[in-house]
């Protein structure tokens, strides 16, 4: 079932790792996205690289966030973004 509600951070950019300085632009929850599931599918690199990472950290797929980065897009889990308050940490615009 899609989140009802678009991310709190949709429509930002923000900065999740601090180590390597990459800015994100949030787009929205993937599953909100129509046509976006295709991230997802086995074979694609974006999909691909996602499951593997937060398979490592132990997090489900329902928590995919689409996000523009420089080299094209991005899926990023919603626990790896700063967390929300009405000035969230690592948010640069």
């Amino acid at each position: 079932m899609p989140h009802a509600k678009e991310h709190p951070l949709a429509g930002r950019k923000v900065v999740p790792d601090a180590q390597t300085g990459t800015v994100l632009y949030v787009v929205d929850w993937l599953d909100r996205l129509p046509g976006a599931g295709y991230l997802l599918r086995a074979g694609n690199p974006v999909g691909d690289a996602f499951r593997h990472r937060i398979a490592g950290l132990d997090l489900h797929v329902s928590g995919a966030v689409l996000a523009h980065a420089a080299p094209g897009v991005a899926l990023i889990h919603h626990a790896e973004l700063p967390s929300y308050d009405p000035v969230p940490v690592g948010v640069i615009s």
